[in-house]
């Protein structure tokens, strides 16, 4: 399978277990932005203890999650709460961030944007301007280094130019804190 194959599997299981769910990460900057290799991907997913064993039912050959593992993930007030979703054929991991039903999360959900990325088989993703602030998030919380994140943001502003929801995008900074590398990588893009 590749990569896109299985994103598609994981999102249908995902919808067939009844679990909200949005793609992030590399995969979705790539869609907004430039493209760039990743070995992993990224989902947001409204999880929650009723919708556990659909989700590990779902999930099982030629997959593999630990069920202790998405039981820690959904007891814990992380903010990033994390269950690994492992393709054991291909041995791809794909990462699912457990996110609550705050106002936030909520929106990221509702403003996701269905692609089709293999011929019949469409996955909801991140909105551009929830990448931006995930990015922002992810860029902070690793003490304002990762160039990888940083050019993410950098290229899915410079090719959105125009097309994002600055308004929405600068609530969500606000919200988050995060003000100044919204400007900083505005600023960027500019130059």
């Amino acid at each position: 399978m590749t990569v896109t194959e299985i994103v598609a599997d994981v999102s249908s299981r995902l919808a067939g277990a009844g679990i909200p769910h949005v793609l992030g990460g590399s995969l979705a900057s790539s869609a907004w932005g430039q493209m760039r290799q990743t070995n992993d991907a990224d989902f947001g997913a409204l999880l929650t203890l009723e919708t556990l064993e659909g989700f590990l039912t779902a999930f099982t050959d030629p997959y593999y999650v630990g069920r202790l593992e998405a039981e820690e993930a959904l007891a814990s007030e992380a903010p990033y709460r994390t269950v690994q979703i492992m393709h054991m054929d291909e041995v791809f991991k794909i990462d699912l961030f457990v996110i609550g039903g705050d106002e936030y999360s909520r929106s990221e959900i509702a403003r996701s944007r269905r692609i089709e990325i293999v011929p019949g088989k469409e996955v909801p993703f991140a909105a551009p301007e929830n990448i931006v602030v995930q990015k922002l998030r992810w860029f902070d919380l690793g003490s304002r280094v990762s160039d990888r994140q940083w050019n993410d943001i950098v290229q899915v502003l410079e090719v959105q130019r125009g097309h994002l929801d600055m308004e929405y995008l600068r609530r969500w900074t606000a919200h988050f804190g995060l003000e100044d590398l919204l400007d900083e990588a505005i600023d960027q893009t500019l130059e």
